[in-house]
């Protein structure tokens, strides 16, 4: 259940909590009571500040998962001391720009980003329509012996990925580039096309390889990943920077 789901339950306990009186549960909570049978039927959302208002009165505390938080940082540019070409230019503006950490496929895992699995950063600009959006980000270097995804992919590629969308409306057709990982491992994983077939008990995962001549398609039953995505997917590909003189 999302944060959208959860705010519209607890709205809807709280009103029958007032005998499905509106105006007696909104003034409980200090809104007008026509905005607030707006969230309870789903018609409207409360804006930031009203949602932590409205949690405030309810006692509610929200935390985010473990592993949860922004991989990104903001980035600060200052004026460098020596400018050769294009003195007195402004430096851009720092705002339109993210720092993401770049790892190798190893430390390419769901959860807080070890400091010394950080190989460096990149600057990503936000405004691409890429990465408008997204800020759980991370950038993973393809592996010297990784040649599963030739020719989209080659080892030293650099891939971004987004944690925050791991596939939760499925993966068919295959199409779509994911870092995935093996049932069981808790690091990083690999980057590959992903697939999801059948229901409950019969549900399978498949993971696919552009060198399909090297490396046949890996076939997964979702009991081996306790019926959990995130278990398997650690995120969507969402943009690449890759050696086109190997193309």
């Amino acid at each position: 259940m999302d944060l959208k789901e959860s705010t519209r339950t607890l709205l809807e306990d709280f009103l029958a909590s007032h005998r499905g009186n509106a105006r007696a549960a909104a003034d409980a909570l200090g809104v007008n009571h026509v905005t607030f049978w707006g969230w309870v039927k789903g018609t409207r959302a409360p804006a930031l500040k009203q949602l932590s208002e409205v949690f405030a009165r309810l006692g509610v505390t929200v935390r985010l998962p473990e592993g949860a938080e922004e991989t990104t940082r903001k980035v600060c540019f200052v004026a460098a001391k020596t400018a050769p070409a294009g003195a007195g230019a402004d430096p851009p503006d720092s705002e339109q720009y993210l720092a993401v950490p770049l790892v190798g496929e190893v430390g390419a895992g769901p959860g807080i980003i070890p400091q010394e699995e950080i190989l460096s950063w990149v600057l990503v600009y936000r405004n691409h329509r890429s990465v408008m959006q997204r800020s759980n980000l991370l950038a993973v270097e393809i592996g010297r012996n990784q040649r599963s995804m030739i020719p989209t992919l080659h080892p030293g590629d650099i891939v971004l990925i987004d944690r925050s969308d791991w596939g939760q409306q499925g993966h068919a057709p295959p199409g779509n580039i994911f870092l995935v990982r093996e049932p069981g491992q808790e690091g990083g994983g690999m980057v590959k096309r992903v697939s999801t077939a059948g229901k409950g008990a019969l549900a399978t995962i498949t993971f696919y390889s552009d060198n399909a001549a090297e490396y046949g398609p890996e076939v997964y039953h979702m009991h081996q990943y306790d019926h959990d995505m995130q278990q398997a997917v650690v995120g969507r590909v969402v943009w690449a920077w890759a050696d086109l003189s190997r193309k």
